[in-house]
């Protein structure tokens, strides 16, 4: 019995080798010169045992270099609340886990601040007094803007937290986000315009089974997965099945200026967040 076994088993050695080979020889690999991306695992943390009630990890740029475009992310513990400050210039900020709580002036009233749950967004405006903090939740932010991003505190005052001063914070909640249907995707555009010089900030929504198709654009774009697989693929040939890599949620992708490139959603929706500075047009570049 033993005789006829081995050479039955060493056919399937073979078999599971050669197949292992041909999978190996046709996963998709991304051009290195048209799109980067970094896993959350692969994020670094300005404290890396997570133990503070506030880390930090920088995607993009310098925060404190003047006229530096920056991307970072904060977390944030639960039961934390800073003091009140203001920025030298406008923040745009994203909401990307757990909830926030917001308030604007001096008084620091968390019983009365508005709640952000994942998927807000909110402006900080420059020069306006501001605090923040979370509750019984953790909570995350994506921060974009022009450094320096100093934080200049002011004394706390007494009293009851009354609102949100809409010259000081701009909020919108998933709810009150609105979308644009563009046919295979949809678009919500909360800061700036794709097609004009300055910064943007997007939302976009593929719908499972949808593609663009090869294109490029002119300036590099960072993009965050938010919800859903993002199924990324580079060069001139379009080929979803075989040519694309998964990006999970909370991965982080940077399409660099005029590296061809293509993506979509196969077999479920995918939301994400883009930021970019324009024009953000597209160039086509599929192989004929």
């Amino acid at each position: 019995m033993t005789y006829y076994l081995a050479p039955l088993r060493l056919d399937i050695a073979v078999a599971v080798a050669a197949l292992s080979l041909a999978t190996a020889a046709h996963a998709a690999e991304l051009d290195p010169a048209a799109v980067a991306y970094k896993t959350p695992d692969q994020f670094v943390w300005a404290d890396p045992t997570d133990k503070l009630a506030t880390n930090r990890t920088v995607l993009v740029g310098d925060p404190e270099k003047p006229g530096s475009l920056y991307i970072y992310i904060n977390k944030f513990k639960p039961n934390r609340f800073g003091n009140p400050h203001y920025h030298p210039l406008d923040r745009f900020i994203t909401v990307i886990d757990g909830a926030g709580w917001k308030g604007s002036g001096p008084v620091v009233d968390p019983t009365h601040a508005l709640r952000l749950p994942k998927g807000s967004f909110m402006i900080d405006r420059a020069l306006k007094v501001h605090w923040d903090g979370t509750k019984e939740e953790n909570g995350a932010y994506l921060i974009a803007g022009y450094g320096p991003v100093a934080n200049t505190e002011v004394p706390k005052a007494t009293g009851t937290f009354t609102g949100l001063d809409l010259d000081a914070v701009t909020t919108r909640t998933p709810d009150q986000i609105e979308w644009k249907e563009n046919g295979a995707n949809r678009t919500a555009t909360l800061v700036g315009d794709p097609g004009k010089p300055g910064i943007y900030v997007q939302m976009l929504t593929w719908p499972k089974g949808n593609f663009s198709r090869p294109h490029s654009h002119p300036n590099d774009r960072f993009i965050m997965v938010l919800s859903g697989t993002w199924w990324v693929g580079t060069g001139n040939t379009f080929d979803p099945a075989n040519l694309t890599v998964p990006m999970k949620p909370g991965t982080f992708v940077t399409h660099f200026a005029k590296g061809v490139h293509w993506d979509g959603a196969k077999d479920e929706d995918t939301t994400l967040l883009i930021i970019g500075e324009g024009p953000g047009s597209n160039g086509r570049a599929e192989a004929k």
